[in-house]
């Protein structure tokens, strides 16, 4: 789509929900990626594709705020292919969305849950080997960084992308049907979760051995990690 059709077409579709502005100084990429967003947003799925596609075109800008645009779409566009199952090219995106990732935007997109989702991406395009790595990594990294921290300060701050990263290498594992490795890994959630519901662990362990599948959905339960307010 040439960028006269696609600036015309999201101004119809999206116009009058976004201020005059936006489309008035459309070559700024962050108001090109407000304009996808909520195109995004209004199920305009197609149009929005093409608009971070322009945008990542673009390539990465010394402008910081321009720059936070370039990622933003890759990490969009790599949440759009992986719907359609297109893996392989969500991979390729979010790796150089994570390439480029820069510290100042951590603060409203998790770096740790998007190399999380990198592993799971590399997962179901195929490449088993590569994602183990990668999930290893991110926890190899992650407890080290929770190591540094007071224990309380670590459970708040790191424990949630850490206790992700752990529930979801342990979830590679049921969709192998490798039920005891899958209890061996999310039982390491224990350790920097938030909240541990004890009761549930203790049942889960005398289940292991007879319906592990039960007690990999017990401990699933057992553990609270996101959101602490």
């Amino acid at each position: 789509m040439d960028k006269e059709s696609l600036f015309t077409q999201s101004k119809q579709r999206v116009g009058h929900l976004l201020p005059k502005e936006t489309f008035m100084d459309y070559a700024h990429p962050n108001n090109r990626m407000l304009i996808a967003v909520t195109l995004l947003r209004q199920g305009e799925e197609d149009l929005a594709y093409h608009l971070y596609q322009e945008i990542v075109a673009e390539g990465p800008k010394e402008n910081p705020n321009h720059h936070f645009a370039f990622v933003r779409s890759l990490i969009d566009l790599s949440e759009v292919d992986s719907k359609y199952e297109r893996f392989a090219d969500a991979t390729n995106k979010l790796q150089l969305a994570l390439r480029h990732f820069p510290d100042s935007m951590g603060y409203m997109t998790s770096k740790v849950h998007l190399e999380v989702y990198l592993a799971y991406y590399l997962y179901l395009a195929g490449d088993r080997p590569e994602a183990l790595k990668q999930i290893a990594h991110v926890c190899k990294q992650e407890k080290s960084r929770f190591e540094l921290m007071p224990l309380l300060d670590a459970k708040v701050i790191v424990g949630p992308g850490l206790c992700y990263a752990l529930h979801q290498w342990a979830l590679f594992y049921v969709m192998e049907e490798k039920w005891g490795q899958a209890i061996s890994k999310i039982v390491e959630m224990k350790a920097f979760a938030h909240v541990v519901e004890e009761t549930y662990v203790a049942e889960a362990l005398q289940l292991q051995e007879s319906d592990p599948e039960a007690a990999f959905q017990l401990l699933e339960q057992a553990f609270q990690y996101e959101d602490v307010d």
